[in-house]
């Protein structure tokens, strides 16, 4: 029998939406949006015509009170100063989906995405130049795979990527040329973490967590994970879930979106059905936790200057942790009706961005304890000035 029977329907439905978060095309919408980015690509019109206000945006990435970046869909990048107040529309030729952002300062960033795309900056995102990328085919890898995650040692120039395929490639020279130090299997990896220049952490799906303490060279598997519910719903009891056929939950079974960790103890990692996972051992043990919600997370921030920290979802999930306890924030959950894919805050502030689909920013500037969305109106505007300007 093949492995996705045996999991419960709404596994393989929310594997299938996690999935859809990196779609190929990255631009499917609903009535008038939809209509409308149609007819641009049946006229051959689509190229540079963007909608800040309704693209899906996968990545951000916050510098500092004045510096973030937001990336999505149809090479969409913006660029907030201000504490967010001020939001600027980045023109680039780029017309693929953008997955990742990461600076280093205020004027170097790379950014990845679809179909291993690589864009880097020397000048706070005003010029992007591709970066060559060339991996072996592989059977379960015939093409360049997209690149879904980024992370940074403790010497800024080296840098990981990983995405489809059991792909993990590496620069250390700021992103100019980058080695394959892919996984020889088919698996897809979701995220990637490095607490400093060796000790680094990856996931995805089929339950895995690797991790690895020369850098990315070699990886070994973590299965020490506690406390996971016997089924998929915490609260199923062992007769109904007989009555549903409902299996028991294996670790295999998980699928793994997001890890981030604090230091090289402290980690999260996040996945399906709400599954948020938490280690203070390096990851020799993990422990799962309630999150507050049974949805998808698919990204987590680790406690930053007000010591809260962020876990995003569908559904307009946004959970906050605030000493033991994780909660759902319902003012989010009942405004937010799409899911929230990413966030990241200013390592000195509390000044911090979330984004997520249908031109979704929401920003922060208590670390999290409180949201307000970035008014679309302010991203027509930037779009109109980015017209003006070019």
């Amino acid at each position: 029998m093949a492995r996705s029977a045996l999991l419960p329907w709404h596994y393989a439905a929310t594997t299938m939406v996690v999935l859809a978060l990196f779609c190929l095309s990255g631009c499917e919408r609903g009535g008038a949006d939809a209509g409308i980015v149609r007819k641009l690509n049946a006229e051959g019109k689509s190229r540079g015509n963007i909608f800040p206000d309704r693209e899906d945006y996968y990545g951000v990435f916050v510098l500092d009170d004045n510096n973030a970046w937001v990336v999505g869909n149809r090479g969409t990048i913006l660029h907030l100063t201000d504490k967010g107040q001020k939001v600027a529309v980045l023109p680039t030729w780029i017309e693929k989906a953008l997955y990742n952002v990461n600076f280093v300062d205020a004027q170097n960033g790379i950014a990845v995405g679809q179909d291993g795309l690589i864009a880097k900056t020397s000048d706070g995102g005003k010029i992007w130049k591709q970066v060559k990328l060339e991996l072996p085919v592989e059977e379960w890898r015939p093409g360049l795979p997209h690149l879904f995650s980024t992370s940074r040692g403790t010497d800024p120039q080296k840098i990981w990527a990983a995405g489809p395929g059991g792909t993990i490639i590496r620069s250390q020279d700021g992103g100019e040329t980058w080695e394959d130090l892919s996984l020889h299997r088919d698996v897809t990896i979701n995220g990637i973490a490095f607490a400093n220049d060796t000790e680094g952490w990856a996931v995805g799906e089929f339950g895995s967590i690797l991790h690895t303490s020369d850098g990315g060279k070699t990886w070994q598997e973590q299965k020490n994970v506690q406390n996971l519910p016997k089924y998929t719903r915490p609260d199923l009891s062992e007769e109904d879930a007989i009555k549903q056929r409902v299996p028991q939950l294996y670790l295999e079974d998980l699928y793994l979106v997001s890890v981030a960790f604090r230091n090289e103890r402290e980690g999260y990692v996040t996945g399906e059905s709400g599954i948020l996972l938490t280690t203070s051992d390096g990851g020799a043990t993990w422990t799962n936790v309630p999150s507050g919600s049974f949805n998808t997370l698919l990204s987590i921030f680790p406690p930053g200057v007000q010591n809260v920290a962020v876990a995003t979802g569908v559904l307009g999930t946004l959970a906050t942790q605030e000493g033991d306890k994780w909660t759902v924030s319902p003012i989010v959950r009942e405004h937010i009706l799409t899911w929230l894919r990413d966030a990241s805050f200013a390592k000195d502030s509390g000044f911090g961005l979330v984004c997520g689909g249908k031109g979704t920013v929401l920003i922060t500037q208590d670390g999290g304890k409180t949201w307000q969305q970035l008014p679309k109106e302010k991203l027509e505007q930037a779009a109109a000035s980015m017209g003006k300007a070019a």
